[in-house]
């Protein structure tokens, strides 16, 4: 917790950082120790904070964030491979963007190249 709070105070006294930073910094273990402060906040007004959790926490955590992300993504977006594209391209939206995309296409200069990976090879009638 020590180590982790002295890295925030170098964060914050650094110079290099634009604007009132927030620093927020994990320690994680397999368990915490009853002596230990589980949260050490730093600065008034506070400018970080140090928090120590055990492994299986944050491990709770973070597939409680992934499940909620992943239900959002399913509900949003049904279907998968090409019944997505097709949804997707179906948006009159997308395919005015399609049409942006071609017309760059054609107008994309060619390979300058020789079939040997050589030196460049100016375009016919290109000087």
């Amino acid at each position: 917790m020590t180590q982790a709070e002295g890295y925030i105070e170098d964060l914050l006294h650094c110079g290099l950082l634009d604007g009132p930073p927030f620093v927020q910094a994990f320690v994680v273990g397999r368990e915490l120790n009853s002596r230990t402060t589980a949260v050490k906040t730093i600065g008034d007004p506070e400018q970080g904070r140090v928090q120590a959790v055990t492994f299986g926490q944050l491990i709770r955590t973070a597939n409680a964030r992934l499940f909620r992300i992943r239900d959002a993504v399913q509900e949003r977006y049904t279907g998968s491979g090409q019944e997505l594209l097709d949804r997707i391209m179906a948006q009159p939206h997308q395919v005015e963007l399609l049409g942006v995309l071609q017309k760059k296409a054609k107008t994309k200069p060619q390979d300058t190249t020789d079939a040997a990976g050589g030196e460049a090879v100016p375009p016919s009638g290109a000087v």
